[in-house]
């Protein structure tokens, strides 16, 4: 990858995490908004492939860490760098994926990530299930409906260049 798509993917990943402190925090609907960094994460990982989605992904895990509980540390880490691999793994598999495909991976990636994260934070069953329906779903489907409007910006601008 060439410096300037390095920097790019830089700019994109600061953005993500200002988003996500200030603009996500406006979204809310019931205590429930989007998340921009699983959305970039997901974004890096199926336009550049697991290696760039695991590396992104951990970044952004370890950002996320850094204001975590300290005896939930490299929770983040973990289930962010798996996000990236999957979903670098699928669009490899499926060679590209269109519009409907890339808004289902992202909710699949989005429960993938909590599920990871909650597993290591070792939730009781019962707090992960409250958690699930809470949390998980609703931010999922909210995540899933602007990372949708996102795909679809970056997916019509490629369909015009193309």
């Amino acid at each position: 990858m060439s410096n300037l798509k390095w920097l790019k993917v830089l700019i994109l990943f600061v953005l993500a995490f200002a988003l996500q402190v200030s603009v996500a925090e406006w979204l809310k609907i019931f205590g429930v908004g989007p998340d921009f960094v699983i959305i970039f994460v997901v974004s890096v990982a199926i336009k550049r492939g697991p290696a760039a989605g695991c590396f992104w992904g951990f970044l952004a895990g370890f950002a996320q860490d850094v204001y975590a509980p300290v005896e939930w540390l490299g929770a983040f880490s973990i289930s962010m760098t798996v996000l990236g691999f999957v979903v670098g793994q699928l669009e490899e598999r499926f060679l590209t994926l269109n519009l409907p495909a890339k808004i289902g991976v992202l909710g699949f990636g989005f429960f993938v990530c909590d599920m990871i994260y909650f597993g290591i934070t070792g939730l009781s069953k019962e707090i992960v299930t409250n958690l699930f329906l809470t949390q998980t779903l609703p931010e999922s489907i909210y995540t899933m409906f602007v990372g949708g409007i996102i795909f679809y910006l970056d997916f019509d601008k490629k369909k015009k260049h193309a």
